[in-house]
């Protein structure tokens, strides 16, 4: 028997895993307040590896806006509708992406875009 899909607790759950990742993300970005590297090769790749960490950061921040968006929809009795054409969102696609706010049409007309 297969199991019952359960939004909210999928939710929370990839919540606290970004959550934890930020953490983590933050902890490893320590050094960037600290001085510069002398060697110009390791200056390099020490300004890299903040670029990397940076984007890293903004897109945990994002997943976790989104999914605090998606808990919210729940609350509010909207979740698992589309927020462009208001039509239900087939439950394949938010096992898949479950802080999905648009049904894949919509989503791909916005790619478009």
């Amino acid at each position: 028997m297969p199991k019952t899909f359960n939004a909210e607790e999928v939710l929370q759950a990839l919540r606290a895993d970004y959550v934890k990742r930020l953490s983590a993300l933050h902890k490893d970005t320590h050094h960037m307040n600290e001085p510069v590297e002398k060697d110009f090769a390791e200056q390099v790749v020490q300004r890299e590896n903040d670029d990397v960490m940076n984007a890293l950061d903004v897109e945990a921040k994002d997943l976790v806006m989104r999914i605090d968006n998606a808990l919210l929809r729940i609350q509010s009795g909207e979740y698992g509708s589309c927020l462009r054409c208001g039509c239900k969102i087939p439950v394949e696609r938010l096992q898949a992406v479950p802080y999905a706010e648009y049904c894949i049409n919509c989503a791909e007309d916005i790619v478009r875009k």
